[in-house]
Formats: C-alpha cells, structure tokens, sequence
C-alpha cells in the first residue's frame, strides 16, 4: 500500500493501481484506504466510471463515511453522471453538514441541470462554510453565469445589487 501510495504522488498512477488491484479483489475485505487510493488512480486516469465503481464499495461497507459518499459523488460527477453524484454528496452532507465541498459541487450540478434557486442555495452555503470558495465564482464554468446574477450577489457575503461605481461622483456634482 505505502509503495502504491508513493507511486501515485510521483504521477505514476497505473503503476500504482497494478499494486492495488491484487489488494481490491480479496472476497469480504474492503479496506479504506485501499478503496481511496485506487479511486484516486482510476480517476487521475480518467476512468471516472471505474473509480466511482470503487467508490461504491467503500460506500457498501462504511455507509457512515462522509468522505467515500463525496467521492463517489466527485466520481460520477466526472463521468457525466449528474443525477447519481447528486444523492452522493446528498449523503455526504446528510452526513457531514458542514462540508463546503459538497456544497459547491452540487451548486456545479444545479448550474448543469439549469435549477438557478439551487446553485444560489448550495454555493451560498459553501461560501458561508469556507469564504474562499467565493473566488470560485470567477473560476468555474459552470458557476460563471451567475457572477453577476442579482439573486447570487444577495446571498453572498459583501455582494451588493447594481452598485455604480460612480455613484459618489454623480452625487456630489450638481
């Protein structure tokens, strides 16, 4: 495991899945960290389908763990599966609450399937967990759109509606 693990971090992720493989395929046996990191392989790889198929033992067998719900729910979100990662992270944050990450990843999915209330709710939320993700609205193409959009800007922290910047200057002229 520990070497799988360093041959992951040097990029070398098909290596690193080789030692894994042997270690996935043991009958009644989920190991965590096994799950996760061959996970992590498949989907530096790309293969989000595959990955999100290890994803789901790990869920199987620790329905509790917060953390294998948001990557299976990152996985499927990849693979185009939109619906699925959706009652991923779902889970994940019926689990873990105040995880931002899945918050934001399921404003992403709201933004795809065109639920303009939802992407608001749910990045919103992440920004009020961890303010950094407010940058990501300039960042991500998915949330883009709503850069400017009047109901976004109310829900977030310092956002004002339509403020001119040269308001102050048409005030003070006569």
């Amino acid at each position: 495991m520990q070497r799988a693990h360093e041959l992951f971090k040097q990029g070398r992720a098909k290596e690193a899945l080789a030692l894994l493989r042997p270690l996935l395929q043991r009958k009644g046996d989920v190991n965590g960290d096994v799950c996760a990191l061959a996970a992590a392989c498949l989907g530096a790889e790309g293969d989000y389908l595959e990955a999100a198929r290890i994803d789901r033992l790990l869920c199987d067998a620790q329905p509790d763990n917060p953390q294998a719900w948001h990557s299976l729910g990152y996985d499927l979100f990849h693979a185009g599966e939109l619906e699925g990662a959706a009652g991923a992270f779902s889970r994940a944050l019926k689990l873990e609450p105040t995880r931002a990450s899945a918050h934001f990843n399921l404003a992403r999915i709201a933004a795809r399937l065109g639920d303009k209330s939802k992407v608001i709710e749910h990045f919103a939320r992440a920004v009020e967990l961890q303010p950094d993700y407010k940058e990501r609205l300039d960042e991500d193409p998915d949330l883009l759109p709503f850069k400017e959009d009047p109901d976004m800007l109310v829900r977030l922290p310092g956002g004002k509606i339509g403020e001119d910047p040269y308001q102050e200057y048409y005030a003070t002229r006569s």
